[in-house]
């Protein structure tokens, strides 16, 4: 199975997560974690930055579907936090939420292997 983890710096884990620098991306195999890959965040329109050196709050409508599109090999997503449409549009696509309070990456990809962390279903703004 691979896992995303929204991060700033690769180390830490991003309290918002369309607002995060990037992804750290990890395969988990039972209780095994392997780091695969970080994908710098260039697809959520909070990140893309437009002619006046502002992001574009207009950008296709904050639409979801280029992040779920980078993230598509993906079946999890954990993050500080996330609001209820990307909740709702990862869930559409089959990509679970989790939500953790380590502030490691790594950390909590083990607590994702071991099944320590919460799985967000619905509802509101969560964590950030």
């Amino acid at each position: 199975m691979r896992i995303a983890i929204a991060t700033d710096d690769g180390k830490h884990v991003a309290g918002h997560t369309g607002r995060c620098r990037g992804f750290a991306v990890y395969d988990v195999e039972g209780d095994a974690v392997t780091p695969r890959e970080y994908r710098e965040n260039t697809f959520t329109h909070h990140q893309r930055v437009g002619p006046s050196g502002e992001h574009d709050h207009h950008a296709a409508a904050h639409s979801h579907a280029p992040l779920i599109q980078a993230l598509d090999d993906c079946s999890v997503l954990i993050s500080r936090g996330m609001g209820p449409r990307l909740l709702a549009d990862l869930s559409a696509r089959g990509i679970d939420a989790f939500i953790c309070d380590a502030d490691g990456v790594e950390q909590s990809a083990r607590d994702f292997a071991a099944g320590r962390l919460q799985r967000l279903d619905g509802g509101g703004c969560c964590h950030h």
